[in-house]
């Protein structure tokens, strides 16, 4: 993503205002990601299909696009990590050649993962058609966060952000439009065209991007051995995301939509107020902290490379350090003034989506856990960048087991402790990587060189 951070950064400080205000657009949507536009999409679904839809069939509609939501980005966790690594191994050695080829390579070898559906389309309590289009939701939803990791590589960021706005825009209009005409199925499948539109023209963008296109590349595939340990905290950070919100959807005070799909809308509805909040947070992250940090890691290691002088190398160690520093710093002060300000004014919020009483303590917990959170993930993916995957694991993996285990001991206390086990498991996972993060900046002259091969005895 610090190539087009980079861009970004550029524009900003040079264009016009109209200029910039697209790249901090673009900066959102391309830095958010997957979890932005299920946030939106849901937030948005919730009031969209109220004067043609009956309570039950919204709560399916809301419950099968969420869980494809996150069946999603549970699914494409492990191999989005894989393949960013695996790209940016290409792009260090000024190998584009095979990015196009390499994304078809990845349409191929996903595809026979969508057998592990069947037991949904064969079971599912739900008619035919229905089962057929939530599983293709949920597949094209995994597709689209894949085909995301490609073009994070490109450097025409607006019209990403086009893309995205389009479809989600065609989304919502095909849900009014053929949800009125065919209820329930038409605005699921109002919802899925949206989707697959969405999804071609991603592909399409990344084909011309990078062309000419060289067949099809598996070459990504053999990263997975090597890169085991990246696959499984993209797998944890997902299943983190998601778990305390399982947990409570199978609570007392959760809803039973239709079968097997539960929620619970307190929980729910305030976790996605909570999420909107650190959009501009997140935005900094890509267009500041990372872009800043990026600059002097490329160029730290290019004075290794290149045999440059101490001076050289110190600079650029301390300029990362710094950038680190500071970068988390404007992170924190951006996310704690949202959170600061939505923790104020959560009874007005409460009162403006007629939400009960205990949606406001559940947001302002929330709040706190998702503020946290977002400094967590800017700590371990500049651990990735460092290469200390084992530390980043143990970040990721501390945060899903402490949201887990704290969300199943707040369950029986009832709901005024929701959300704790959230915010318990963001507060140390943070701690660590902070700790972890300091020290190997600290020792990273001493890492890198302790890395380097010997040389053979005779050889100079």
């Amino acid at each position: 993503m610090a190539g087009i951070g980079l861009r970004l950064q550029s524009v900003i400080s040079k264009g016009t205002y109209l200029q910039s205000l697209t790249a901090y657009l673009s900066s959102a949507v391309i830095s958010s990601g997957p979890w932005l536009s299920s946030v939106i999409a849901l937030s948005v679904l919730s009031t969209s299909v109220v004067t043609f839809l009956s309570t039950d069939a919204r709560l399916l509609l809301f419950a099968t696009i969420t869980y494809a939501f996150g069946v999603s980005l549970i699914a494409s966790g492990a191999p989005q990590m894989v393949l960013t690594r695996y790209l940016a191994d290409r792009l260090y050695a000024g190998d584009t050649s095979k990015i196009a080829a390499t994304c078809s390579g990845m349409l191929v070898a996903v595809a026979p993962l969508t057998v592990l559906t069947l037991p949904y389309l064969i079971f599912a309590p739900f008619p035919l058609l229905y089962r057929l289009l939530s599983v293709s939701l949920a597949i094209t939803l995994t597709y689209i966060w894949l085909v995301v990791v490609f073009l994070s590589a490109g450097r025409d960021y607006v019209r990403i952000l086009l893309i995205f706005v389009f479809a989600y825009s065609l989304s919502v209009a095909s849900i009014v439009v053929l949800g009125r005409s065919f209820g329930l199925i038409g605005s699921l499948g109002g919802f899925l065209l949206g989707q697959v539109v969405c999804l071609a023209l991603l592909i399409a963008r990344v084909l011309r991007e990078f062309s000419p296109i060289d067949g099809i590349d598996f070459g990504f595939l053999r990263s997975i051995g090597g890169y085991w340990d990246l696959g499984l905290i993209g797998l944890l950070y997902g299943v983190g995301i998601w778990a305390d919100n399982v947990v409570f959807w199978f609570a007392p005070s959760g809803v039973t939509v239709a079968h097997f799909f539960h929620l619970n809308p307190v929980y729910d509805s305030a976790k996605l107020i909570a999420y909107l909040c650190t959009i501009p947070a997140s935005t900094s992250f890509l267009v500041h902290l990372e872009s800043n940090f990026y600059r002097h890691y490329r160029d730290y290691f290019k004075h290794i490379r290149e045999r440059g002088t101490l001076a050289q190398i110190i600079e650029h160690k301390d300029g990362m350090a710094e950038a680190a520093q500071s970068g988390l710093v404007r992170i924190t002060l951006i996310q704690g003034s949202v959170g600061a300000s939505v923790f104020l004014l959560a009874p007005n919020l409460a009162r403006a989506l007629h939400a009960s009483a205990p949606w406001v303590g559940t947001l302002r917990i929330l709040t706190v856990g998702v503020s946290v959170q977002i400094v967590m993930l800017a700590v371990f993916i500049l651990l990735l960048y460092l290469d200390e995957r084992r530390p980043a694991l143990a970040v990721v993996a501390t945060f899903t087991a402490l949201s887990l285990g704290g969300s199943l001991v707040a369950l029986p206390l009832g709901p005024g402790f929701f959300g704790l086990g959230y915010v318990l498991g963001a507060v140390v996972a943070t701690f660590m990587g902070v700790l972890f993060l300091a020290d190997r900046l600290r020792r990273l002259d001493f890492l890198t060189f302790m890395a380097q091969p010997l040389p053979r005895p005779g050889r100079t």
